[in-house]
């Protein structure tokens, strides 16, 4: 099972203890959000992929990168 189907069925889960528990409804519909983000997150990976030129160290561009797309992991192979 991949991470974003796990995060949707974690998420239905506090759905379902929402409905059960109507006291501590907020509650579960909170954690359940979370996990529907924590989905999204897990269905929206990208990879930047680049080689160094043999003059200059490929960490080196990490920051720019992270600068240009802040919300992806950056993942540099040399």
């Amino acid at each position: 099972m991949d991470r974003r189907t796990a995060c949707l069925q974690q998420a239905n889960a506090f759905r379902e203890k929402a409905l059960a528990d109507p006291e501590h409804h907020d509650q579960w519909i909170d954690e359940a959000i979370k996990w529907l983000e924590r989905a999204m997150e897990a269905s929206c990976h990208a990879v930047i992929t680049m080689e160094a030129d043999g003059g200059g160290d490929a960490p080196e561009l990490a920051p720019t990168i992270e600068a240009m797309a802040p919300h992806r992991p950056v993942i540099i192979r040399q």
